[in-house]
């Protein structure tokens, strides 16, 4: 017997809140090092017993959880630093470097076009580019049931995300965040999906 009109409405919203959830947690942990309470919150993700018939999302959401119960405020912070310190970090986490290989470059002026068409205001320090800042913009755009989305994504989120998640998921330095990493790349992935066959 298929789903009613109300469950699949709710099916629905159930999806864009994870989609909206995803995105926010993802900003939260590349703006800043994660607190104690937010580490507390990604212990309680629980294991698998078997791995056997789970999806990629589904193994980084519980290999991100069984780092978290093997870290804590300083040690996230720490490795934070060492993977996005603006001087000396691993890894430059801006579109503009990521496509143009500068920061800065053709991708940020594009990106603040869009956002004054979409209405979107920056907030915070960290320039628009940045992933944090990409990742909390799709948040909103989901919020608000924004059809663009799949636009945005398209020219903003597809063309560097993926590989930059990629890359830090395999930071050598990396214990806690390279689940981040892995979890980013495959809901990337699966976004990519969502949104070509939804809008």
């Amino acid at each position: 017997m298929g789903m009613t009109m109300f469950q699949e409405k709710l099916a629905r919203r159930e999806q864009e809140l994870w989609r909206a959830n995803t995105y926010q947690l993802l900003a939260q942990l590349l703006m800043e090092p994660p607190s104690q309470r937010l580490v507390d919150h990604l212990r309680k993700i629980p294991p698998l017993h078997s791995g056997h018939g789970e999806d990629a999302v589904a193994l980084a959401w519980v290999d991100l959880g069984d780092a978290a119960r093997r870290s804590n405020e300083a040690l996230s912070a720490a490795e934070f630093h060492a993977i996005f310190d603006e001087n000396s970090g691993l890894l430059v986490p801006y579109a503009s470097w990521y496509v143009a290989g500068e920061r800065n470059a053709k991708p940020l002026s594009l990106l603040r076009a869009e956002m004054a068409a979409l209405g979107i205001v920056k907030s915070g320090e960290l320039s628009e580019d940045h992933a944090s800042q990409l990742c909390q913009m799709m948040c909103l755009l989901i919020e608000s049931e924004d059809p663009r989305q799949i636009g945005f994504f398209t020219r903003h989120i597809k063309p560097w995300l993926p590989q930059f998640f990629h890359d830090l998921s395999l930071s050598p330095s990396a214990f806690f965040y390279r689940p981040v990493g892995s979890l980013g790349e495959s809901f990337i992935e699966v976004e990519r999906i969502f949104l070509r066959e939804t809008y």
